[in-house]
């Protein structure tokens, strides 16, 4: 099992080198979709409508056979076919089924533990020279069978997002920082590790908006060398005027789905990460609708769970995404308002 840190396979993917199999896992969507385009890119443009193929795991088209027989087909142009594997959690890292007692309600991905995986598995075992098969998972149930065939014979790319690893070796937001100074040194800026540390404060452990703040940090800073703590206060201070960071929430925890959907559009439209606004409603449902109205709490975290996969495998527009998921939580108005904003 090869395995690399996403800076070497960048380096990697720049030679044109690619494996037969790849699995890119980690919360750091992002930076995926640059590694995924440049996989695509190691592929004449002109020959990419024919030699590279993305599919979604567990939808049409996207069963084990499919994605089995997509791998086998010989490319149409070139030497090359280039099959991803989007939200390969699904068949990595399923939602348990449901235990007795529980809901007999089936999702997406409970549905995964039945899906026969063999095609797919005898594929991983055997891949054919011409074809790079690539799973992309939001992460993976390393005592699964399949996730242990998938890990043996693929290149492991892992892409962490600011938290702390398990066995408490490193810190992997270190990692990020000093990941993020040095994109900041290609793009020609320099920057005090202690400004780095503001913004991965105000991320609040999700990588996503830290990635944001960073591009709209080099947007500001356009023609300076030097990016200073005051550039960091002014995009910070720019990005509060803008909204209340609780609107949202309010909104929902008051039952006006219009007025949370509106709110939510001016963050988005901010610059704000979604992923960090599904984040804040994680913590609503957790914190304070399970106080408010326990029965409403089950049902919401299904949806933040769907949501969340989709946003992190590019499962659909991020807007419409959490559109949908506020229309999902609003219900009828909490009987003390208390309990829709700050803690």
């Amino acid at each position: 099992m090869p395995t690399f840190d996403p800076r070497a396979l960048e380096a990697r993917l720049k030679t044109g080198k690619l494996d037969r199999v790849h699995l890119f896992v980690g919360e750091d969507v992002k930076l995926i979709d640059r590694m995924i385009d440049a996989v695509e890119a190691t592929v004449d443009e002109g020959d990419r409508p024919f030699a590279v193929e993305r599919i979604y795991a567990g939808e049409a088209g996207g069963t084990p056979i499919d994605i089995a027989a997509a791998a086998r087909s010989l490319p149409m142009l070139g030497d090359r076919r280039i099959v991803i594997v989007m939200r390969a959690e699904r068949f990595l890292k399923p939602k348990r089924a449901s235990k007795p007692g529980e809901s007999e309600e089936r999702t997406e991905d409970d549905a995964a533990e039945a899906i026969d995986l063999a095609p797919l598995e005898a594929y991983v075992e055997s891949p054919v020279d011409s074809t790079t098969l690539v799973f992309v998972a939001a992460g993976i149930d390393k005592g699964r069978r399949f996730s242990k065939r998938v890990v043996e014979h693929a290149t492991v790319t892992e892409f962490a997002g600011l938290v702390v690893d398990m066995g408490g070796r490193r810190e992997v937001r270190t990692s990020a920082i000093e990941q993020i100074a040095r994109e900041l040194a290609e793009r020609g800026r320099s920057v005090e590790p202690r400004v780095l540390q503001v913004l991965v404060e105000r991320a609040g452990g999700d990588i996503s908006r830290l990635r944001d703040d960073v591009e709209r940090l080099l947007l500001y800073t356009e023609g300076q060398k030097r990016v200073s703590p005051e550039d960091v206060d002014e995009i910070v201070a720019a990005q509060v005027t803008v909204a209340d960071e609780w609107a949202v929430v309010n909104a929902i925890a008051a039952g006006d789905t219009g007025r949370a959907v509106r709110e939510a559009a001016a963050r988005l439209d901010r610059g704000d990460s979604p992923h960090a606004l599904v984040g804040q409603l994680r913590w609503w449902v957790s914190a304070r609708l399970a106080e408010a109205d326990a029965s409403r709490v089950r049902p919401a975290v299904e949806a933040l769970l769907r949501t969340d996969l989709a946003l992190k495998s590019s499962g659909g527009d991020e807007r419409v995404l959490v559109e949908r998921l506020i229309v999902e939580l609003t219900g009828k108005p909490l009987p003390d308002r208390r309990w829709a904003g700050r803690r």
